[in-house]
């Protein structure tokens, strides 16, 4: 019985990678969930609009970075600016408004300690609409059933 292997057979090196019949327990992730590409641009405007002292205080966050944000860095992995600007804009109330559920009774549809209506609600009473708040304070209904109408809702005044 001859054995004919060379030393380069034998020594695949010190990386498991490359060594002959080698397993690597390293993984790596094709098309992984990547963040977002640069800053959003509210928290550019937000963080412009400040001094560095007090976009420091307000996002929890190093002066060196928002200096690096100022000047257009993004890192590769932002989780944590991500984290402090969602944190920020739910301490302080500027998350945009999201839909809710509110049920018609008797044409209305109750919110904020208000009646709110609008043209054809009557007819649909007992149902669930989806509500959103509107940029100057008003409300938008829509359907929930296809196709879907979307109504603009108005403070009820109980002449």
């Amino acid at each position: 019985m001859t054995f004919n292997a060379s030393m380069n057979d034998l020594d695949g090196g010190a990386c498991a990678a490359v060594a002959v019949g080698s397993t690597s327990a390293s993984v790596t992730v094709k098309n992984a969930p990547a963040g977002l590409q640069s800053a959003p641009a509210d928290l550019l405007a937000f963080i412009h609009g400040q001094s560095v002292s007090d976009a420091c205080r307000a996002l929890g966050v190093a002066k060196g970075t928002i200096h690096r944000l100022r000047h257009g860095y993004w890192p590769e992995d932002a989780r944590y600016i991500e984290q402090a600007w969602s944190a920020y804009q739910a301490r302080t109330g500027r998350i945009a408004s999201n839909w809710f559920l509110r049920r018609v009774r008797d044409g209305l549809i109750n919110h904020a300690g208000q009646s709110w209506t609008a043209p054809g609600l009557a007819i649909r009473s007992g149902q669930l609409l989806a509500v959103a708040r509107g940029s100057n304070g008003s409300l938008l209904a829509q359907t929930l059933e296809l196709p879907a109408e979307r109504l603009h809702l108005a403070v009820h005044s109980a002449d």
